[in-house]
């Protein structure tokens, strides 16, 4: 017995102590993410069992695709045409002291292909487009119209949800596609008006390197990361909760959590090429 106490006494303490509490409340949160995380996986697959009824929301598709694509075209294309000349400029001096200024195509040519036109499209839609869902969303969930479409027999997800996750999958591998090209005519204009690296060069370079699978390698991430801003934006936007400053959590929430998972599925991604894919498409 008395052992017992001894050992509850000591719980206790560690408790009340500043340690025990940090370690309380970091398991809290440890916990509430993981629980946020595992509804957000379970709406993915809810609405990918809802592709079915993709014929029933082509009106409210063609919208999404309008917001998200066309409306993100310009400020990618000027992100991307900065980022490329940007990179030409820095890159070309150094590699200009070793006389190797005829590589920049290949640099230029394997940073967009494979990295930069994949995330900056992503980091264009998750705070452009995710912010703006996880408002909408948000709003109608403290407005209780989300409630109304169910007590009309309306699935939430099919209504609300599949379009918007569609639209991202359809806009961001073709919005990767331009981003990859204008990024590469801006390295090209600051190449040859810097470098004396005459456009053909700056191709023939980018082609001595890359090949096919270097492209749709970007095309692949461009749709894994449309599958995590889609999902996590809906998913805070439809579980907001206390009113107006709800939205603004939600919204804040769904750009933060985007930009990690963005990154991390981009690390987790690229190690499955270059171990598993790339190995084989070298061989053939």
């Amino acid at each position: 017995m008395n052992r017992s106490r001894t050992q509850d006494t000591a719980a206790e303490v560690v408790t009340r102590s500043h340690a025990g509490k940090a370690a309380e409340r970091t398991g809290t949160v440890l916990m509430k993410q993981a629980r946020h995380a595992g509804r957000a996986v379970l709406l993915f697959v809810d609405t990918c069992a809802q592709f079915g009824n993709v014929g029933r929301v082509i009106p409210q598709l063609m919208r999404q695709i309008e917001m998200a694509g066309f409306g993100s075209i310009v400020v990618l294309a000027l992100v991307a045409g900065l980022t490329g000349m940007i990179m030409a400029m820095q890159t070309g001096f150094e590699l200009a002291k070793l006389g190797m200024q005829e590589n920049l195509g290949a640099i230029i040519g394997a940073t967009f292909l494979r990295e930069m036109g994949p995330i900056w499209c992503a980091i264009i839609i998750l705070a452009r487009v995710g912010a703006a869902i996880a408002a909408e969303l948000g709003t109608m969930a403290v407005n209780e119209e989300v409630d109304a479409l169910r007590v009309m027999s309306i699935n939430p997800v099919r209504y609300l949800v599949l379009p918007r996750l569609l639209a991202l999958i359809i806009a961001m591998p073709l919005l990767t596609a331009i981003a990859n090209f204008v990024g590469l005519a801006g390295g090209a204009i600051v190449s040859q008006a810097l470098f004396d690296v005459t456009i053909a060069k700056f191709k023939e370079s980018a082609i001595l390197l890359l090949n096919g699978p270097d492209f749709w390698y970007g095309i692949f991430k461009s749709v894994a990361f449309a599958c995590i801003i889609g999902t996590i934006a809906c998913d805070r936007g439809l579980n907001t909760q206390d009113g107006a400053e709800g939205v603004g959590q939600a919204t804040t929430s769904t750009v933060v959590l985007c930009v990690v998972f963005v990154l991390v599925s981009d690390f987790l991604l690229n190690t499955f090429i270059n171990i598993a894919l790339r190995p084989i498409f070298d061989a053939t």
